[in-house]
């Protein structure tokens, strides 16, 4: 994967990727924490890739499209997918090796001739009011006994101040909030349970759930102060320690994620 280079033309909203990116990928000196916690983030994503080359890979919502890019560089074939052609632009621009398609629109709508082992939905699912549309739609795009992935900030961090999913009523009233980005985009949270019962919903099967990314590795809480000044083993190891206790790793784990098997 090619590092990016700057380009005074793009909007504002690809140079916000762009100082992302740099951050989470290219300058560990830029900010020690956002580069700890980006990569903790990969190593999680990564650990459920079977370790057979060319199994057939969907990234919804790819953003900048590192997971996917790296994905490609791995062997596997590879469908990246975004809301955002420029963002897509992006992601073109650092491709250097591998089997990866870039295609932008909406899941929920555009009519794939593919099926896939393997879909990632990342930090997506927050952003939608219907998330059972997106959950079944991306079931049907599974081969049987492929598997779905999605994260997204969990409700139950002592951090979070939004309210959960099933707080929100009727979720008509919120549709002028679907699809919007980034952190601004965040209006709800999801607990556990409400993500079990979707994937429920929807027909899945071995449902697993698991809550990831302590302060250690967020750097929350003022924690961040110790990046860059610990040894990153060090705080890896803390963050292990703290997600093996049931009822602290519930709330003081900054992501939750939910996978399970299309039967």
């Amino acid at each position: 994967m090619k590092a990016p280079i700057f380009n005074p033309d793009w909007s504002a909203e690809t140079v916000a990727l762009y100082n992302h990116d740099m951050q989470e990928l290219w300058d560990p000196t830029i900010a020690p924490q956002v580069w700890n916690q980006y990569h903790n983030q990969l190593a999680v994503y990564l650990s459920f890739v079977p370790d057979e080359p060319h199994i057939d890979i969907l990234d919804v919502g790819c953003a900048q499209a590192t997971l996917a890019l790296l994905l490609a560089e791995t062997e596997h074939r590879v469908v990246a997918m975004d809301l955002r052609q420029e963002f897509l632009d992006y992601a073109v621009s650092r491709y250097e090796s591998g089997s990866i398609k870039f295609i932008q629109g909406n899941v929920l709508e555009i009519d794939l001739k593919e099926s896939f082992d393997l879909i990632f939905a990342n930090q997506i699912v927050e952003h939608l009011v219907y998330p059972l549309k997106m959950i079944v739609r991306l079931k049907n795009l599974l081969k049987p006994g492929g598997r779905l992935i999605i994260t997204t900030p969990n409700g139950a961090y002592l951090k979070n101040s939004l309210p959960c999913f099933s707080d929100l009523g009727d979720p008509g009233q919120w549709e002028d909030r679907q699809f919007t980005a980034d952190g601004d985009g965040h209006f709800f949270a999801y607990h556990r349970q409400e993500l079990v019962e979707l994937f429920e919903q929807a027909g899945f099967s071995s449902i697993a759930t698991r809550f990831f990314e302590t302060p250690w590795i967020s750097g929350h809480m003022k924690v961040r102060y110790l990046h860059g000044r610990v040894p990153v083993g060090m705080l890896k190891i803390l963050d292990r320690l703290t997600l093996t206790l049931p009822v602290v790793k519930r709330i003081c784990a900054h992501q939750l994620l939910i996978t399970a098997c299309s039967p």
